[in-house]
Formats: structure tokens, sequence, C-alpha cells
């Protein structure tokens, strides 16, 4: 059997003596999609932000498409064809959206000048955003703007997307297209899967998270306690008790979107 798309293997990161993530073993397959979950403090954003590049490795080492890239920057990981939606939206305020787009794609380095306007264009209708392109990106609504990170980091044409949080405090109109595109994104029979071959999401929300993820990892101190498809890691005792601990996290509906609720 070949490598996996992505693996990680006894991840760590230490703070000054405090471990944030514990040997954490992790994979990723072609057109597979992974929730990650867990409370507060568990470790889920430093997982993320690990595999992205955005903070440095203490231990541990990490694969993408069989290379070693434990060591690359996150312009390095980014050309190689791994993109990070952030926590909080992180588009430029004084630039427009159409101009945010253009430095997403530049930061990917994936597209000639010839036709990139065109596909700029397409992934701003595949978010619902074609409408608001010359718009300032500090005068969208929250959920517009993670709508705008996730289209900057699709032009970025990545084979692996990271999100963190992706519909946190958003409205349920906004949460309900992240939604549906995350479930779509790996599928290659639809338009808008755009090369996306992974996705590895962290979500408070149960409903999305367990309506999106084919798996599903819980993370508790920096470890990764279990791995499982959604109906079966809801019967783990310890994910038991966090969902018990944590109803509230109910978040998004299908049928409040319906119903026209923001």
């Amino acid at each position: 059997m070949g490598d996996s798309l992505l693996s990680v293997k006894g991840l760590s990161k230490e703070y000054d003596g405090f471990e944030a993530l514990r040997k954490v073993d992790f994979s990723l397959e072609s057109g597979e999609t992974k929730g990650v979950m867990g409370p507060n403090g568990a470790g889920k954003s430093t997982f993320l932000k690990l595999i992205s590049g955005e903070i440095d490795v203490t231990s541990g080492l990490i694969k993408f498409d069989g290379r070693k890239i434990t060591n690359y920057s996150v312009e390095r990981r980014c050309r190689q064809g791994i993109a990070y939606v952030p926590q909080k939206p992180s588009p430029f305020p004084t630039l427009t959206v159409k101009d945010n787009l253009r430095g997403g794609a530049r930061a990917g380095s994936y597209l000639p000048v010839p036709g990139r306007e065109v596909k700029l264009d397409s992934t701003l209708d595949l978010v619902g955003l074609s409408d608001r392109s010359e718009v300032v990106a500090s005068e969208l609504p929250y959920g517009e703007k993670r709508l705008l990170d996730l289209a900057m980091s699709l032009v970025t044409r990545p084979r692996v997307l990271l999100a963190d949080e992706p519909t946190a405090g958003v409205d349920n109109r906004s949460a309900g297209r992240i939604t549906d595109l995350m479930i779509e994104l790996t599928k290659s029979d639809t338009p808008a899967a755009r090369g996306v071959e992974g996705l590895i999401f962290v979500e408070h929300d149960r409903n999305v998270l367990f309506e999106v993820a084919d798996e599903v990892g819980f993370l508790k101190a920096g470890k990764l306690l279990v791995e499982g498809s959604p109906e079966k890691i809801k019967e783990r005792k310890c994910v038991k008790e966090y969902l018990s601990e944590h109803g509230a996290f109910l978040g998004y509906s299908r049928g409040d979107q319906r119903a026209g609720i923001d």
C-alpha cells in the first residue's frame, strides 16, 4: 500500500514546558474528509497550524504525498498544495474582494496571467460572492468574510484544505453555503472539487461536524484519544461525555436555513 495523501507521526508541540500537542499520529487519504473535535484548549488549532506551517513542530514528522515537509515554510507548503483557512477572518481589510482573491492566487502561484480573471470570477461564483467583488473586505458582514477566506484558499488550487471552525459565528445562510461546499469539495464529480483531494476541519458544531466528516478525531489535552466514523465515535465514552457537557454547541441546522432564519 502506498503513502497516504497526508500523514503525521508523533506530532508534538511544546511551549515552555507545556505540551499543546502530544505525539499525534494521523493520516488523510485521497478523497477523504476528516473532522477534529474536542474541548477548548485541546490542541485542535495547534494541530492545523503545525500541518500548515504556521507554527514550528517541536518533534514528529509530516509527510505530504510521500514527501517529508516537516520543515517547509507556509509558502512552500502552499505551493505544494496545502491551504489553510484560519479561525478568524483574514482578508486584507482595505482591498476589495476581487483583489483579495488576486493576492491569494499569487500565493499559490498556479495561475498564469492568461485566464486568471476568469478563474477568479468562477471562484467568486462558487462561494456566492460574485455580486460583492468590488466591495472592500472590511465592509463585508462576518459570514461573507468567512466565505472570502474560503475563496482565497481555493484560488491557491490546494490538494488539501485545512479549515479551523469555518462556520463559527456566521449566519445560517453563510453556514449553509460553507457546509455545502465542504461536502462537495473532495467529490471529483462536482464543480466545487477544483482539484481538492482531502479536507481536514476543526468544528465545535456537532451538526456540521457529523454531516460533513467521513471520520472524526477527538482531541483532549493535546492527545488524539479516538478516531472513527461519526456513528461510531458518538458511542465512545469520552465523546459522549464531551457532547453531554457541551450540548449548546448545536449551532447551524438545515432546518434554520430552509426557514430563512439568520
